[in-house]
């Protein structure tokens, strides 16, 4: 695979991730009322880091589509604080129907620790996600991180488990399943560009 094709994978893949299809398909159901705001989180380790372009304009616009698409309204306003010289942002989105979506991006992670990927979505009548409600990796306990290991702390009963998959696996179901054309790319990659004023 070239890196064009990787590239145009990427852009669709998170359309066929399970925790988006299944947050997208239960709010539109209407089951938890309606939706209010939106929380994307996305922590790699330093080996895992892209170049500072993907991750701004791969990584961070998809995850602009896809908050676009569960909000169901264009994207109105977007700010973005950025470490200079990292990959490590929080941003904050507005919709025109002023549903707001924050995100937590970082791939400054040590090593030892695995990709993470959440999305919480809050509605009027309770919360869909795939967020740990205790623990990091959706089991009871923390965890302690360096470059010389990960360590869980956990209670006996509790085999933890890492929320999303890594971005591998994430790659091969896309692969599996074909990807349709992801809406609003290049509109959201220009908002990213007047954001972080580049």
């Amino acid at each position: 695979m070239n890196n064009n094709d990787e590239g145009a994978e990427m852009k669709n893949m998170w359309l066929y991730w399970d925790v988006f299809r299944r947050i997208r398909e239960m709010g539109r159901s209407g089951v938890c009322g309606e939706l209010c705001s939106l929380r994307f989180t996305w922590q790699r380790p330093g080996r895992s880091a892209s170049a500072e372009e993907e991750f701004l304009y791969g990584s961070l616009v998809q995850y602009l589509c896809l908050a676009e698409d569960l909000a169901g309204s264009n994207l109105k306003k977007l700010y973005i604080v950025k470490a200079a010289g990292r990959n490590n942002l929080f941003a904050l989105a507005e919709f025109e129907n002023r549903i707001v979506a924050e995100f937590e991006m970082n791939e400054t992670l040590p090593d030892s620790m695995p990709d993470t990927f959440f999305i919480k979505a809050n509605f009027t009548d309770g919360h869909l996600t795939n967020q740990p409600i205790a623990g990091h990796f959706n089991g009871e306990g923390s965890v302690f991180a360096d470059e010389s290991g990960l360590h869980r702390f956990t209670v006996d009963s509790c085999e933890p488990e890492i929320a999303g998959g890594t971005l591998e696996n994430i790659r091969a179901v896309c692969r599996l399943k074909g990807a349709p054309e992801m809406n609003g790319y290049e509109r959201m990659a220009e908002a990213v560009r007047k954001a972080v004023g580049q």
